[in-house]
């Protein structure tokens, strides 16, 4: 066997490092052959068989998952099974039967590869991932057209890294962290459902890694850094002794972030900073829980949307945003309207530039049978505890206003309906346009509070694509011209009486609360993970000693000029141990 260390790059997907034995997972694809067949009808009978067979499995999988686990968890299983009931879906495989007089394995392929290569052909890394998803309902289903057997992870040993070509969602919700302490993948990234899941579960994850199969070995030791996105195969004794440093560290800087975890945000003298968490699935909720952050600052829905590839019903909304308000209860549960457009592409629907186009709260105007099924959905969630609705990409006034005649509509359907909802919600918008922060006053006698999005901001204010390679560089939320935008929206909702938060990246960087503490910002949301860090950070300081810090970098002409000021001056106010791990 080949002893020699071999070290693997990949994305750093979920944090963490840990050593184990490499344990290969090969979920192996089913060999489908195209076969005519005579019997249409005992085909098609044979195909419906093969749907119910499998919708019995993933419910039963459920099942045990939210009984083990938790149902957050399970809400994965819960998309694939509303994807296995789509009538549509159903109706093109049984006319794929009739026309062609083809098998059923084949031709439920065939619908579902053509569903995937849209997927695959987005620009947007979000939906290239949920091609994954589908694969994995498709080869569940064929196999049990076939008769064959289900491998699992659950079969792993303890103190496993498991290695694999891809890890479905159906097979990510099986993550055992008690048994399982690290996942490497050819496949996937940060967006994808494992990533997502390994972060809940603690696991630490690099994804990605090209050629992995070939070189990953049964039983071999391995190490995995989901901070530098490395799995080490073979590790030589002088990288397992830096290792077994480093892990060490971890777990004594683990157990500081478990001080951190029961801090109150509140400043030396005296100021409270709520502490929000960002979620995009209702898995999150259990790093939410774990990170005892004071609610959820943003509740990305459109994941509801994306997966599935149409507006996803009312019942199948209200169901995923109740479970999260009763699961945070009495905490405040922001809930977000659809952000789709973007980099996030609305499906059988493209343009030249998404970005400056059709996208969030356009489209729910253009599109209002949609947008107020999600808000009844969201009004009757609002009824198990303290849900607050936000509007996205709000540029104009005119838009504002109508969103909120069209929620006003509801309501006064909902009453009339007898439908217990929380009749008075807060309303408030995202602040993620030059428009919006420069309309900001005008804006601000609208709405209950504002959310300011500086990863969109940033991207429109320096007219950078930041997933655009060749300029991303350029996206700097720290530029003098984002920070003082910034600044204004947050004077200008104090002196209208309404609270004014932000969510993005800029919001868990050290640097970032810094300043942003300076500014008087109310409340940050962010990544749970990070919620601990930010704990430490703002009970280190006193607000009237960084306020002078945050006004002397307004006066700054460049984004590197303020970020040397901000990291000579945190290293005086804020101690190490409040900066994150030892990495």
């Amino acid at each position: 066997m080949d002893r020699a260390e071999v070290k693997l790059r990949g994305v750093g997907a979920a944090p963490g490092i840990s050593r184990g034995k490499l344990y290969i997972f090969q979920l192996l694809q089913p060999q489908i052959n195209e076969t005519k067949i005579d019997d249409i009808e005992s085909e098609i009978g044979r195909f419906v068989k093969g749907l119910s067979r499998t919708e019995q499995q993933l419910n039963e999988m459920k099942g045990r998952i939210v009984r083990e686990l938790t149902k957050a968890i399970g809400e994965f299983l819960e998309i694939q099974i509303i994807i296995l009931k789509d009538k549509e879906l159903i109706d093109q495989v049984k006319k794929y039967i009739k026309v062609y007089h083809i098998n059923a394995e084949f031709a439920f392929q065939e619908i579902m590869r053509k569903h995937s290569e849209k997927l695959l052909a987005s620009k947007s890394k979000y939906f290239q991932d949920r091609s994954i998803d589908l694969w994995d309902l498709t080869y569940r289903v064929i196999r049990n057209l076939k008769g064959l057997k289900h491998t699992s992870v659950v079969e792993a040993p303890e103190n496993t890294i498991i290695a694999t070509h891809d890890l479905p969602p159906s097979e990510a919700a099986l993550l055992n962290p008690d048994r399982i302490v690290g996942l490497a993948c050819e496949v996937g990234g940060e967006t994808s459902h494992t990533a997502i899941m390994a972060k809940s579960f603690g696991i630490p994850a690099v994804l990605g890694i090209d050629g992995l199969m070939k070189r990953a070995k049964e039983s071999v030791n391995g190490i995995i850094d989901g901070y530098k996105g490395l799995l080490i195969i073979n590790p030589k004794p002088k990288t397992a002794k830096f290792y077994y440093q480093r892990i060490k560290e971890l777990k004594d800087y683990e157990k500081r972030l478990n001080e951190f975890r029961k801090l109150q945000p509140i400043t030396r003298d005296g100021r409270h900073i709520e502490l929000s968490a960002n979620i995009e699935l209702p898995a999150e909720v259990l790093a939410v829980k774990k990170n005892e952050a004071e609610g959820i600052g943003l509740f990305r829905t459109e994941f509801l949307y994306l997966s599935i590839g149409e507006p996803p019903s009312e019942e199948d909304q209200f169901e995923v945003y109740s479970w999260v308000v009763k699961e945070v209860s009495p905490k405040p549960v922001i809930i977000r309207t659809y952000d789709l457009g973007g980099d996030k592409f609305i499906p059988n629907y493209e343009e030249a530039n998404p970005f400056l186009g059709l996208r969030a709260i356009r489209f729910c105007l253009t599109a209002p049978e949609i947008f107020k099924t999600q808000l009844r959905a969201i009004l009757r969630a609002s009824h198990y505890g303290n849900v607050k609705i936000m509007f996205p990409m709000i540029s104009t006034l005119e838009e504002l206003k109508r969103a909120k005649m069209i929620l006003k509509k509801v309501i006064k359907e909902m009453e009339s309906e007898g439908i217990p909802i929380d009749h008075h919600p807060e309303v408030g918008i995202m602040v993620e346009t030059p428009s919006a922060a420069l309309l900001a006053d005008r804006l601000a006698r609208q709405v209950d509070f504002f959310s300011i999005g500086s990863n969109d901001l940033t991207q429109y204010v320096l007219a950078v694509d930041r997933s655009n390679l060749k300029v991303a560089n350029l996206f700097d939320h720290f530029h003098p011209s984002v920070l003082r935008l910034i600044k204004a929206v947050v004077d200008i909702g104090h002196k209208n009486h309404i609270w004014v938060g932000l969510c993005g990246e800029l919001a868990s960087d050290p640097l970032g609360i810094i300043l942003l503490l300076g500014f008087g910002i109310d409340e940050l949301s962010m990544n749970p993970m990070s919620v601990p860090t930010a704990k430490k950070i703002i009970t280190s300081v006193q607000t009237k000693e960084i306020i002078p810090i945050a006004m002397r970098c307004l006066e700054f002409s460049t984004a590197l000029e303020v970020k040397r000021f901000l990291n000579k001056n945190l290293r005086m106010i804020v101690p190490p141990d409040a900066l994150g791990p030892p990495l």
